[in-house]
C-alpha cells in the first residue's frame, strides 16, 4: 500500500473518530425479551342465549331486529298484559282486605285480652280471639304469596335483554301469540368474548403456566391483555395431538379492535424468556438488502454488517454481527451523513 493511500486512510479514520464525538452511542447488552408462542385464535361468544316466553299473550311490541346493537335491561319483547293485570289488581285488593281483616282481629284480641285480665269473659273467648287474630295473620301471608305471584307474571309480559350485546335471530313477529317455552329472540354478548386455539402438545406445560397473554390483529397492532384466565381441554384431538386451549377475554368493548365472533387472530402466549441484543431501528443502515451498523472498533468507526429480525415497532433483534459489550451508533443515517461530510471537507 502506498504512503499517500495509508495517510488517507488514517485521516478518515481520524476524522470519523473525531465526528463520532457529537454522534451518539450506546453499548449493546444482551437483555431478557420475553418469548412468545403464537397461535391461529377464534372469537368466541361466551354470553349467548335464546331468550324464550315465559308467559302466554300476543306480542305488541319488538323493538329490535337481526344485527340491532342492545343495552342491558332493554325492553325486547312487550306481551299484552290485560289478563296479569287484572290478576295483579285483584291480588293486590286481596291483600289490602286480609290486612284489613287482621287489624279488626288485632284490636279485638286486644280488647278480650283486657277483658280476660279482668276476669269478665271465659278463657275460651279469649282462645277464639287469638285463633281469629292467627287466621287473619295467614291469610295476609297467603295473599301477599298471591300478588308476588301475580306481580311476577305481570313482568313476564316485559322481556328486558340480560346483558348487552346484538340480535342474532328472531324467532316471532308482531301480532303472535306466544306461550310459555316459545323462543322469542337469540343474541350474544359483544364484551363477553374468549380465544379458542389448538395448543401443539409440545407446547402444553409452558402455555398453560404463560404469565402473560396478548393479541396481534390483522394490522400488526398488539393488544396487551396482561394475565388471563387459560383453560386447557383434558383430552387431546386424537387426528393431530393438539388441545382445544381457551383464554377467557377481560370485559371490554372489543368492537374497536373489529374482533367479533368468528373473526380470526393471533393470540400470543408467553412462554420464557430469552437474551437478546435489541437495537433501535434507527441504528441499523440499510442498503438494499444488506444491513449494517456503525461500530466503534480500535481502527475507529467501521461499518459492521449485520443480520437483523423485526423485534417490535422501534427496535430490531441482533442475530449475527455484533456482540454484547460492543459500542455502535445510535443513528445510523446521521454518522453517515457526517462521514459523508467529513471526506468531502477533507
Amino acid at each position: 500500500m502506498s504512503h499517500w493511500l495509508r495517510s488517507a486512510l488514517l485521516c478518515i479514520s481520524v476524522l470519523l473518530t473525531t465526528s463520532a464525538a457529537a454522534q451518539q452511542w450506546f453499548t449493546v447488552a444482551a437483555t431478557p425479551q420475553p418469548q412468545w408462542l403464537e397461535l391461529p385464535s377464534r372469537v368466541e361468544a361466551v354470553a349467548q342465549a335464546t331468550i324464550s316466553s315465559q308467559t302466554s299473550g300476543r306480542i305488541v311490541e319488538l323493538p329490535f331486529d337481526v344485527n340491532d346493537v342492545v343495552a342491558q335491561g332493554a325492553v325486547i319483547v312487550r306481551f299484552t298484559d290485560v289478563e296479569q293485570r287484572a290478576r295483579f289488581n285483584q291480588a293486590e285488593a286481596a291483600l289490602s282486605e286480609a290486612q284489613t281483616r287482621r287489624d279488626e282481629a288485632s284490636k279485638e284480641l286486644e280488647r278480650i285480652g283486657e277483658l280476660r285480665d279482668q276476669g269478665l269473659v271465659a278463657i275460651s273467648a279469649f282462645d277464639n280471639a287469638k285463633a281469629n287474630f292467627d287466621g287473619a295473620v295467614a291469610r295476609v301471608q297467603q295473599a301477599q304469596a298471591a300478588l308476588a305471584a301475580a306481580t311476577e307474571q305481570l313482568e313476564q309480559t316485559v322481556v328486558r335483554a340480560p346483558y348487552a350485546g346484538i340480535v342474532q335471530q328472531r324467532f316471532v313477529e308482531v301480532g303472535e301469540l306466544a306461550s310459555p317455552g316459545t323462543p322469542l329472540l337469540r343474541g350474544l354478548s359483544l364484551e363477553d368474548l374468549r380465544m379458542v386455539s389448538q395448543l401443539p402438545q409440545s407446547q402444553l406445560q409452558a402455555a398453560s403456566n404463560s404469565p402473560a397473554v396478548a393479541l396481534r390483529l390483522e394490522d400488526n397492532r398488539i393488544v396487551e391483555l396482561g394475565t388471563a384466565d387459560i383453560t386447557v381441554a383434558p383430552e387431546a384431538n386424537s387426528a393431530n395431538h393438539s388441545f382445544q386451549l381457551r383464554v377467557q377475554l377481560p370485559p371490554a368493548d372489543y368492537s374497536r379492535y373489529a374482533l367479533y365472533p368468528g373473526s380470526w387472530a393471533r393470540l400470543r402466549l408467553q412462554v420464557g424468556e430469552q437474551a437478546m441484543l435489541i437495537v433501535p431501528k434507527a441504528a441499523v443502515l440499510w442498503r438494499g438488502e444488506v444491513s449494517s451498523v456503525w461500530l466503534q472498533s480500535s481502527n475507529g468507526v467501521v461499518l459492521q454488517p449485520v443480520r437483523v429480525k423485526s423485534h417490535d415497532a422501534d427496535s430490531y433483534q441482533i442475530l449475527s454481527g455484533l456482540q454484547a459489550g460492543q459500542t455502535i451508533a445510535a443513528d445510523g443515517l446521521a454518522q453517515l451523513q457526517r462521514s459523508a461530510k467529513d471526506t468531502t471537507n477533507d
